[in-house]
């Protein structure tokens, strides 16, 4: 399916990192290197390469479950790194995209709801809801997020939780996201779905939907 419309939108869901906020996983691993004196290199291998991250944003671990393992991972102590300083380096690298409020507000004026379908963590999300940013303000209808659901896109089951929340036919559901394999994924269930970035990019491909 094409990034064209074929028929008329419903519900649109919005992806969390690089469409409202930006993000960059570089600065987390140098807010640890500070905090911990160790190798940025070091650290992302052990806390991203190493799919930890990944088991965070899937639910596998809580907060601290979290944390365990990656002073663990690192050869820390809880005194060398407590829990709360750990969530905080890697969740202080975002950065909000505040056009797109403009953005999220025309398409709830088009559909009158709107939704975000993120792959993200505890920690992430409330930090970004937590910031005095207008995008964190932005109220959504539905969230459904990864670390809830325990599937991350473009695993299928976290699209069909998506679709039941909408409540809405497939063909009626546009969903924004940098990734191609999560739009493929959107695609290929029906929904329409726009690979871009947030901000001037995201606005062009919601006006090539007729919906700003």
């Amino acid at each position: 399916m094409s990034d064209s419309p074929n028929a008329s939108i419903e519900f649109c869901y919005f992806d969390l990192g690089n469409i409202l906020v930006s993000f960059d996983e570089s600065v987390a691993c140098e807010n640890l290197s500070r905090q911990t004196k160790l190798p940025i290199d070091q650290i992302r291998e052990r806390i991203y390469a190493s799919g930890l991250q990944q088991r965070y944003e899937r639910g596998q671990l809580d907060d601290e479950a979290y944390a365990d393992l990656a002073r663990q991972a690192l050869g820390l102590s809880i005194d060398q790194l407590s829990t709360r300083d750990f969530l905080t380096a890697i969740s202080d690298m975002f950065s909000p995209i505040e056009s797109m409020v403009a953005a999220v507000q025309a398409m709830r004026r088009q559909t009158g709801r709107v939704g975000i379908l993120s792959n993200t963590c505890d920690a992430h999300w409330r930090w970004i809801r937590n910031q005095d940013w207008r995008i964190s303000g932005v109220e959504f209808d539905v969230t459904i997020l990864s670390y809830q659901i325990g599937w991350m896109k473009p695993d299928v089951q976290i699209y069909d939780a998506a679709e039941q929340a909408a409540g809405v036919p497939p063909e009626r559901i546009l969903f924004i996201d940098d990734k191609d394999e999560n739009v493929h994924a959107a695609r290929q269930r029906g929904w329409q779905a726009a690979q871009c970035w947030g901000g001037p990019d995201a606005c062009a491909a919601l006006d090539r939907y007729m919906i700003r």
